[in-house]
């Protein structure tokens, strides 16, 4: 089943959002709570009692702008806020942009220095080596402010 076919049987079996609240109402009006890898999710069956899985962020958007994204962006980073405001259509590299867990450096045993590099248009470019872990880091993170803007 196509995520639009899922969206439209979610429709039908009267599943609702508000896009000022970002709450998304299940069949008898009660705030679909569940949650699958931090997502909102909306568990839907069809008439074969087959389950299928629809994410809230997914129905919202379509909800609003009446067409299927490949990626929609938590611009606050929370991935529990569904507000209209709070999502935006994006590629996949600006999805990834919003990434914070990721360092932007390794240690090069070989030197023993550290090295700085940032993934743009799927090329690694490298931004040089730093003696300390805190100047390679930094460097990341200036080319990180630099190019990766949604």
């Amino acid at each position: 089943m196509t995520r639009l076919d899922r969206i439209k049987l979610a429709i039908q079996k009267g599943f609702t959002y508000n896009e000022i609240t970002g709450k998304i109402y299940g069949i008898r009006g009660k705030e679909i709570t569940k949650k699958n890898d931090g997502y909102i999710s909306i568990i839907l069956r069809d008439l074969d009692n087959k389950q299928y899985l629809l994410l809230g962020h997914q129905f919202a958007y379509y909800i609003k702008y009446n067409k299927i994204v490949e990626q929609i962006d938590h611009i606050d980073g929370n991935r529990l806020n569904n507000r209209i405001d709070n999502l935006r259509e994006v590629t996949n590299q600006q999805n990834s942009f919003n990434r914070h867990n990721t360092k932007g450096y390794y240690f090069n045993k070989r030197d023993n220095n550290f090295r700085a590099q940032i993934k743009l248009n799927n090329k690694n470019i490298y931004l040089g080596s730093f003696d300390t872990e805190k100047e390679a880091r930094q460097a990341y993170l200036d080319v990180k402010n630099k190019y990766h803007i949604i």
